[in-house]
């Protein structure tokens, strides 16, 4: 990738290097498991004025959470309509009420669990310096902006994750960032930061390691 903003094309002042992580679920009849294999390093740059704009969002946790809300909220929104409709007009029974009460449920618990986390990277943020903080914010807003799915036509697929491809569309994409704080992890704490498999996490660690 260049050396301008992932987000406004400006010259980046934040540059990330980060190492892509594959992963493809797979399920068979023992249940589901993960194939997932390391893909190539990743090098992200994002301008001081975007990522300040991203540190002052997230330093307003309603404020940031408030697109995805606003989505969570309208579910909420249409499971209090059924339930009222269905109770003084359609009178279908507890079928439609069920699904009423289960969408505000869902409703109710993303919009929770959104601003919790919301709070959460706001007190990170907040207890950081204010260098360390934009550097967060940049990262997270790269983070954002980086592809989620890698599809099966891609012509880099590794051999572990080959077999697998008649049977599932696309591969999930997730990156371990190579800074400070990564390198002086150990595998182990790669390994459930980043969600990875054991063998997976010991391949990481010896990579970044290298590159650095």
């Amino acid at each position: 990738m260049s050396d301008r903003c992932l987000i406004c094309q400006e010259p980046g002042d934040i540059r990330f290097r980060a190492l892509e992580v594959r992963t493809l679920p797979v399920r068979d009849l023992s249940g589901e498991k993960r194939v997932q294999a390391l893909g190539d390093f990743v090098d992200v740059a994002i301008c001081r004025s975007c990522a300040k704009k991203e540190l002052e969002l997230e330093l307003a946790p309603l404020k940031a959470s408030g697109k995805s809300n606003l989505r969570f909220g309208v579910v909420l929104l249409l499971g209090v309509l059924l339930i009222i409709g269905n109770l003084l007009f359609l009178k279908g029974g507890w079928i439609y009420t069920a699904l009423g009460i289960a969408a505000v449920i869902c409703g109710v618990l993303a919009i929770y669990e959104n601003v919790k986390l919301a709070r959460e990277r706001q007190k990170e943020l907040s207890s950081l310096p204010e260098d360390k903080a934009l550097e967060k914010a940049a990262w997270n807003l790269a983070l954002a902006r980086l592809p989620k799915k890698e599809q099966n036509s891609s012509s880099r697929q590794d051999t572990r994750l080959k077999k697998r491809m008649v049977e599932h569309s696309d591969i999930d994409l997730t990156y371990i960032p190579i800074t400070e704080e990564t390198l002086a992890r150990k595998n182990g704490d790669l390994m459930i930061l980043y969600n990875l498999l054991p063998e997976i996490a010991l391949e990481a660690h010896k990579r970044i390691h290298k590159t650095s």
